[in-house]
């Protein structure tokens, strides 16, 4: 099958496949605050500034429905109601709680022209290290995990903290095998061939 025999559905399920990986959250809210669309990550990083209970991972205890943080939707309103004073595409604002290590990009956008109803694009960054909160990640070792998913993230923390495969395994409810493909897919990107140096560059 060519990519132009992908019907749209099809392809809206890749892209979903593919957003879901990006380590920044990703999330659309409609003029009413309804959350239109989402990846995983967004789902994560609203749960942390909803201040859910996290788990030893510093990974939050997701709920099935997204939760838009009131903070966040309060910096929207504000955006909504400038662009109905003006009728122009208000500047992105930038909000942040750095010692939690919660940042958010808040954007306008009209899909077709100025007249029509807007919706608004959320980038949302939760920077604190996830299995490491006594242990910080120095400035270098965060930038090695941007270069991961969200899943290989879990494992190169895991890694860090000196568990073996089969309990890295055990930890996450995954088989071995998938553990060994993240593994695989973690030496790749950051360019090394074994655990020992993961280990190394994150704790450097």
């Amino acid at each position: 099958m060519t990519p132009l025999e992908l019907n749209f559905h099809d392809l809206v399920a890749i892209a979903q496949i593919v957003l879901d990986d990006l380590p920044v959250g990703l999330l659309v809210l409609s003029a009413g605050g309804e959350p239109v669309w989402s990846n995983r990550e967004a789902k994560v990083v609203c749960a942390v500034w909803n201040e859910m209970p996290l788990r030893r991972d510093a990974l939050p205890l997701i709920t099935a429905k997204l939760k838009v943080p009131p903070k966040l939707w309060q910096e929207c309103q504000m955006i909504l109601e400038q662009h109905s004073k003006d009728q122009k595409t208000p500047e992105a604002r930038v909000i942040s709680e750095s010692k939690r290590g919660l940042h958010a990009l808040i954007q306008l956008r009209c899909l077709a022209n100025p007249h029509d109803f807007p919706v608004l694009f959320l980038q949302l960054d939760y920077r604190r290290p996830r299995g490491d909160r006594d242990r910080p990640l120095t400035p270098a070792a965060l930038a090695l995990m941007t270069h991961l998913t969200f899943r290989e993230r879990e494992v190169a923390l895991r890694l860090r903290d000196g568990l073996a495969t089969a309990e890295i395994a055990r930890e996450l409810s995954r088989s071995r095998l998938t553990i060994k493909t993240q593994l695989a897919g973690i030496y790749r990107k950051l360019g090394v061939k074994g655990r020992a140096r993961v280990v190394a560059m994150l704790n450097r």
